[in-house]
Formats: C-alpha cells, structure tokens, sequence
C-alpha cells in the first residue's frame, strides 16, 4: 500500500508540473546595436498592456556578450522593449542609455518558445540614422530653456505628427548641448513640437507649440520652454 501511495503521488507531482510547463513558454533572441553588433548588459522588460511608463511585470537576465536573452514566462500577450542602462536599473533613460523604441507584442499563443530580436539606440545615434536616411529635410533648431530663459543641456526637442501622446514621438532629437541646443531634421509638414529631459517622453506631457514646416534649404529656428516634469 505504501509503495501505489508513492507512486500515486510521484504521478500527481507529475502532472502538476507538466500542467505548469504547459502553461509557460521560453521568450528569447537577440540584442544588437544600429550596426547589427551584439549588445551586452541589455535587459528586456515585459508588460501587460501597451502603457510601459509604469514597473514592468517581468524583467529578464542581462543578455551576454553574444547579446541572447532567454526568460520564462506564464502564457499570455505582453507588450515588450529592450534596454541598456548605465546608471540605476530603473527610471527614465539618461545621455547614453539605449532604448528600442515602441514596445512590441509578444503573444506566443500556446506555443512553448517564440524567439524575438531587439535593436537598441541612444538618440544620438537614431539622430543621425534618420539624417542620413532621408532627403529634402527642412532643418529645424533652437534653444530649450528653463522657467528662467537659461538653456538646458541633457534635454531633447521632438516633434509628433499628431496629438496622441500615448506612444513614442515620432521624431526625437539628440541630447541639447551645454547651451542647451538642438537639431532635429525633418519632412516638410505640420507638427505638434516638445521637449522634455526624461526620455521616453512622459506620457502627460502635452506638445508645447504647433507649426507647420515648409519645403526649402534655409533652417528654422524655435525656442521652447521645457515643461515641469
């Protein structure tokens, strides 16, 4: 009797646990740069809805010099981005994180891996692939300043096609300089413009000015104020 008692319970034990793999999958890929190298130390972040500008639900390990990831996690869709931090592991980027942009889903629907590869950029670097990858730019500039009128170096100016503030902008400049200056490179068109000094963009901060940009090789330059964040 003793021994079916053990066999039943290694048979429960059993299924219990192939229950519970059954109800995970193995997320993993690859982090690389701009340039398709590996990215070391990248983490990738996991949330249960489209807003990441709140704690992740899941984190994983720091990808390896090869640039890999690997997580396990319970079944379900996610919303993910990839990461890489200097400083404190939480909190908005700074000059010299990478980030990869908008969040992507991750929905492996029952099956038991799904593999998914991340780029990461600092902003001066996506600067200078979107100055390179686009032609007949209308060159916008300026200065951001405090309440005080000083400019402000480590903040950025960038520029949405429309109001809908719940996603990334879809042009971002580099990092101002000491003065507090910035560059931003863009199609002829009509844009709502702001700046921040948190990247991503806080997701209650509301355009500073509206205008519209048109064809033709001189610069235009705008002064904008950042918001208190």
């Amino acid at each position: 009797m003793r021994v079916t008692a053990i066999l039943l319970t290694a048979a429960l034990l059993l299924l219990t646990m192939n229950a519970i793999a059954a109800d995970r999958f193995t997320l993993q890929g690859t982090i690389t740069s701009i340039v398709g190298d590996p990215v070391a130390d990248a983490e990738v972040y996991l949330y249960a809805s489209k807003n990441t500008r709140r704690p992740a639900d899941f984190i994983s390990p720091k990808s390896g010099r090869n640039g890999t990831y690997r997580m396990v996690l319970p079944q379900g869709s996610y919303w993910a981005v990839a990461r890489v931090k200097k400083g404190e592991r939480f909190g908005p980027l700074m000059p010299g994180d990478r980030h990869s942009g908008e969040p992507v889903m991750i929905a492996p629907e029952g099956d038991p891996e799904l593999t998914r590869d991340f780029t990461v950029a600092d902003m001066q670097e996506l600067a200078r692939k979107r100055a390179k990858s686009r032609e007949e730019l209308v060159e916008l500039t300026g200065i951001l300043t405090d309440a005080d009128g000083k400019g402000v170096a480590g903040a950025y100016a960038y520029a949405r096609t429309g109001l809908l503030t719940a996603t990334l902008p879809e042009y971002i400049s580099a990092w101002t300089d000491e003065s507090g200056r910035y560059r931003l490179k863009l199609p002829p068109g009509h844009y709502y413009l702001g700046s921040a000094t948190i990247f991503p963009t806080p997701a209650k901060s509301a355009p500073y000015r509206e205008t519209e940009l048109l064809p033709g090789k001189f610069p235009v330059s705008i002064d904008m104020q950042i918001p208190v964040e």
